[in-house]
């Protein structure tokens, strides 16, 4: 007897769990994400602003003191506490 018929159902039921153990880890990603937006009150417009905020600031860190690493060590320092603030304020 031919074991064809068997290896397709096998097959068939291998491929229907995977797509539902696919399906499922997405949705519990989506509610985790969905939890720590509501979490956080995330405005995503104000996050935005505050990172252009600090990448506009990095940059003109870097290229002001890209000579005297201390001095760059010094201002990444203080961009670096004022993420933090930043980010604390929400």
């Amino acid at each position: 007897m031919s074991k064809l018929p068997e290896k397709l159902r096998l097959k068939g039921m291998a491929e229907e769990d995977i797509f539902f153990a696919r399906r499922d880890r997405e949705l519990i990603a989506a509610l985790r994400h969905q939890r720590l937006a509501e979490h956080l009150r995330l405005n995503t417009r104000v996050a935005k602003r505050k990172a252009d905020v600090l990448q506009r600031e990095y940059a003109t860190v870097t290229a002001e003191h890209r000579r005297r690493a201390w001095r760059l060590a010094k201002h990444y320092r203080d961009l670096i506490k004022k993420a933090r603030r930043l980010v604390r304020r929400r």
